[in-house]
């Protein structure tokens, strides 16, 4: 992938890039991964320390509520990841990140991420802003995204994030909305009829 093209991403997912060449020199520490859909890319249990930026594809994070699996998030091209309990205190992932669709990742590993970072003063101020930018969209998903009807967030999730209804599965969303997939297909049934 161009490194424009992965910029234009990052920007449009935080509305902020840092000036110089650091990105670049980022960039350039990573290589390539290709996954098929159900690729995993963190493994619950794992230590998985490393940095991950969707190029392209869709990918949902999954951690077990009781004995029941739960969606909590998607990223898309452009959202930067990694497992915070392996990268900040090198505990083992206590969640699962998976392939939705086809995804292709840009692969950076821990030590490369900090060399060049901690190299680069714009780098470090753009990773500042990227973490207050993370708890601004946890904040932003439990006042908007998971707030109001079960109706009234799939259609907020059709209006903001298409793609998902479109790459994703149908149990994957359920997943997500907290609902069963028969109930989500009544949603879509009716939405569906509502438009007509």
């Amino acid at each position: 992938m161009a490194f424009e093209r992965l910029k234009s991403l990052l920007k449009n997912e935080l509305g902020y890039l840092p000036d110089g060449d650091g990105l670049e020199v980022l960039f350039s520490r990573g290589e390539t991964m290709n996954l098929s859909r159900g690729g995993i890319v963190i493994e619950e249990g794992m230590k998985c320390p490393d940095v991950y930026i969707v190029e392209d594809g869709i990918v949902r994070f999954v951690d077990m509520n009781g004995d029941k699996e739960r969606t909590f998030g998607f990223g898309l091209p452009g959202t930067m990841f990694s497992s915070k309990h392996s990268f900040v205190m090198n505990l083992p992932s206590y969640y699962r990140v998976e392939a939705c669709c086809p995804t292709t990742l840009m692969h950076i590993k821990k030590d490369d991420f900090w060399d060049v970072v901690t190299s680069y003063h714009e780098l470090t101020i753009w990773m500042l802003q990227y973490a207050y930018g993370e708890l601004f969209f946890q904040e932003y998903k439990n006042a908007v995204v998971h707030n109001g009807s079960t109706a009234e967030r799939y259609r907020r999730m059709i209006g903001d994030r298409p793609e998902i209804m479109e790459k994703v599965s149908q149990k994957n969303i359920a997943s997500y909305l907290g609902v069963t997939p028969e109930y989500l297909s009544k949603l879509k049934r009716e939405f569906l009829k509502s438009r007509r």
